[in-house]
């Protein structure tokens, strides 16, 4: 499976106005898009991006035109096991308590193929709090403590997912250009981090 994206590559596809993400890793690949609210994405290829969401109105109106969707919760997954190369999770994260955001990554993993990717999107502590109905920010080091051999919190250890890649964006400051130089600055600079896109691999 392709799972190379970088830097460079989000600076290209944004360039030409095309969605990096999609570009790079979710071409022919089976999709799970957890959260995917008025279906942007599973437009792109409605053959093999599914959806899930708990709006029941915007679930009904996407089955009427024909997109493959559940109503469901991203923490009891109505999927079979083994069924997805790709879990997309954009900015759903940061509006489920710690408990209920472990059972969605063990959800995830159970959807997975062996192999599969999981791709989380969530913002940074700096601007995570912009929003009324986030809970709490998930900074990487939050992330790559759930999945370390050994749990020193209230829940298990999630086993078996291995984090490939960490990019930070920037934070939006009004227009594009200024939004890729702080996104640039983000790699190295931990003030310009407005965000995080991450790869875990199953």
């Amino acid at each position: 499976m392709n799972n190379q994206i970088s830097i460079f590559s989000l600076f290209k596809f944004w360039f030409f106005k095309k969605d990096p993400i999609f570009e790079c890793l979710m071409k022919e690949k089976k999709v799970l898009d957890m959260g995917c609210g008025e279906g942007n994405l599973l437009r792109k290829d409605s053959r093999l991006i599914y959806g899930l969401d708990i709006n029941k109105t915007l679930v009904e109106k996407m089955q009427a035109e024909g997109l493959q969707i559940k109503l469901g919760s991203v923490t009891a997954i109505p999927y079979e096991d083994q069924s997805f190369d790709i879990a997309h999770c954009r900015n759903i994260i940061e509006h489920l308590d710690p408990q209920d955001a472990y059972q969605m990554f063990l959800e995830m993993k159970r959807v997975l193929k062996s192999g599969g990717l999981i791709i989380l999107h969530t913002p940074m502590v700096k601007t995570v709090w912009n929003t009324f109905g986030h809970i709490k920010p998930y900074p990487p080091m939050a992330i790559k403590k759930l999945f370390r051999q050994i749990s020193l919190e209230s829940f298990d250890s999630v086993s078996g997912l291995k984090i490939e890649k960490i990019i930070y964006y920037g934070c939006w400051g009004g227009n594009k250009f200024s939004f890729l130089i702080s996104t640039l600055l983000a790699q190295f600079i931990p003030y310009f981090r407005g965000a995080y896109l991450m790869i875990i691999k199953k």
